[in-house]
């Protein structure tokens, strides 16, 4: 009656769990975005695949074991200095701050290397901060201030703490299409556009955190836009 569940005479339960358990951890490492955790899930899943070939204790397959080894023992060295990398990292509670609202997404290494390209900047009331039809050389978050947002002479909204100025034209590299200037005392967090450019070219793991916090903040200012 179950004869369709039967199993091929030369495969077992066991070459079947020995060779699905591990892709599927593999599978699920390709999803997750922590590297960190791609480490540990290759180490389990390259463990498990090495108990595997050890089944036939008469005969093992040396080849395939001495791979899962090999394999076991780079990412592991590569998990432990990511460990300790993360382990050494700190932050000011207004970088803490920023990373928590702006760059949830991003990993705390990743957010490292972005700040060590940026500078602080303190900016005093009625300070433009770049000018319509203009190439803007720097990208700014506003941490802390108010800044209106206009547009061929009319004010069509406004930026806060933990939006950006500037992000259009460096993604674009088209002229900015508005003037932000400062309502009140601000302070901004500012990357030179070359150098982040370059970092996010060398560095996928910050392009893609990058791309995404820029998409989250353009939705941001479209609704508070549809809100007014």
């Amino acid at each position: 009656m179950f004869s369709w569940l039967s199993l091929p005479a030369n495969v077992s339960m066991i070459d079947i769990l020995g060779t699905s358990i591990p892709n599927l951890i593999y599978l699920y490492g390709f999803i997750v975005k922590d590297i960190l955790w791609l480490r540990i899930l290759i180490i389990v899943g390259m463990s498990i695949e090495t108990g595997y070939h050890f089944r036939d204790l008469h005969s093992p397959e040396w080849a395939e074991i001495g791979w899962c080894s090999f394999y076991i023992l780079v990412n592991g060295w590569q998990f432990t200095m990511l460990y300790k990398e993360r382990r050494n990292l700190k932050f000011t509670d207004e970088e803490q701050a920023i990373h928590n609202k702006v760059f949830k997404s991003m990993p705390s290494t990743a957010f490292k290397k972005l700040l060590s390209i940026a500078s602080w900047q303190e900016l005093p009331k009625d300070y433009i901060i770049i000018r319509q039809h203009t190439h803007v050389e720097q990208l700014a978050l506003i941490s802390d201030g108010l800044c209106k947002v206009v547009i061929d002479n009319k004010e069509v909204g406004f930026v806060r703490n933990g939006n950006f100025i500037g992000e259009m034209s460096f993604l674009s590299g088209n002229e900015t299409t508005a003037t932000v200037t400062t309502i009140d005392d601000t302070r901004c967090l500012v990357w030179n556009k070359e150098q982040l450019k370059k970092l996010m070219r060398t560095d996928h793991e910050v392009e893609i955190s990058m791309q995404s916090v820029f998409s989250s903040d353009l939705l941001s200012k479209l609704m508070v836009q549809q809100i007014h």
